[in-house]
């Protein structure tokens, strides 16, 4: 609370301390620690989870204090996230309140970085190319973007579109009736590509059309801030679907573990076998239901796994897997 008072509120003024990528723990001692002690809170840059392994099991602890109990989302965000989700229990009246949450990384920015191709054609080609060129100006150049494509492609690196997150969900027996979450940024094309999506699941929705206009304003602009809000209302999901990695679903799927008592009740599809069977062009309906069905048995089995933690060896990132350092926290 003396930090809190002493920057007046507002964590712009916390003193901003760059630490160099893959410093070593002495560095943190000698360099870090002495500001920490003198100012009481720091903000280090760029962040990096370097030592987040490389520490004893009593200092986890302490990291899952933080990251679970004493961090919170500001006042506006976290009032508005609890309506959303209030609002998404009322909608799933045929549930019993419970709603799945997707996070779907379909933006034009994703889209183009990953240098895949969809069914647009040679427009959706130049499209992308002028994008990439726009946003990182000869960071691809020199590249064969159609082999990338397809190699990108086999290998699962390409963003599901809306169409295969629907075809996914279905096959693995989410029906009609089932009330969808959709956690994204604006959808590249995104009423050509939701269209099949919603026809599947006409329950879809999103913080666009469960908030009003006057309660998104104050968020508009602010791409954290509306995360925040995707966040909470994920958290709170009967079921979470991450469809394309990155920090939001590893840090969401850890929350939901120590939240679930372990069970991080999230579908993380294996995306070369999803693909493969989605190119299929023989299979059946009820051979692809089989595969996917099976597909959500293997996340779940694998949402309820702890990892084995000897001294400083941990291999699991401690914020998607917090088991079974934070575990005596459900304790107290």
């Amino acid at each position: 609370m003396n930090c809190y008072r002493k920057y007046d509120h507002n964590i712009t003024n916390i003193p901003h301390l760059r630490v160099e990528a893959w410093a070593p723990a002495k560095h943190y001692l000698g360099k870090v620690y002495p500001v920490l002690q003198e100012q009481g809170v720091i903000r280090i840059a760029p962040f990096a989870n370097r030592l987040a392994m490389d520490v004893p099991s009593h200092i986890q602890l302490l990291r899952c204090i933080t990251n679970y109990r004493a961090l919170k989302f500001s006042a506006p965000i976290t009032a508005l996230a609890h309506k959303l989700v209030n609002r998404m229990i009322e909608r799933s009246s045929m549930t019993g309140g419970k709603y799945v949450s997707v996070h779907l990384r379909f933006e034009e920015d994703m889209v183009a970085f990953s240098c895949c191709l969809y069914d647009g054609g040679d427009a959706e080609k130049f499209e992308m190319h002028s994008f990439r060129e726009k946003e990182w100006k000869g960071k691809f150049k020199g590249k064969d973007l159609d082999f990338t494509a397809g190699r990108n492609r086999i290998d699962g690196k390409c963003p599901l579109t809306p169409l295969e997150v629907g075809m996914m969900l279905r096959g693995m027996g989410f029906d009609s009736n089932t009330s969808i979450y959709l956690a994204s940024g604006k959808i590249y094309k995104g009423e050509q590509h939701l269209a099949p999506l919603l026809k599947m699941f006409p329950l879809l929705y999103s913080k666009e059309s469960l908030a009003t206009s006057d309660e998104l304003a104050p968020f508009q602009g602010y791409s954290s801030r509306l995360a925040a809000l995707d966040y909470t209302v994920c958290l709170f999901s009967e079921v979470f679907a991450t469809t394309h990695g990155g920090n939001f679903p590893h840090f969401l799927m850890g929350h939901r573990r120590f939240l679930f008592n372990g069970h991080a009740k999230t579908i993380k599809p294996d995306k070369r076998m999803l693909v493969g069977l989605l190119e299929n062009m023989t299979i059946s309906w009820k051979d692809f239901k089989d595969d996917m069905e099976a597909m959500l048995l293997e996340s779940d089995r694998k949402g309820m796994m702890i990892p084995r933690v000897r001294k400083f060896n941990r291999k699991n990132s401690i914020y998607t897997f917090p088991l079974p350092e934070c575990d005596c926290l459900h304790a107290r």
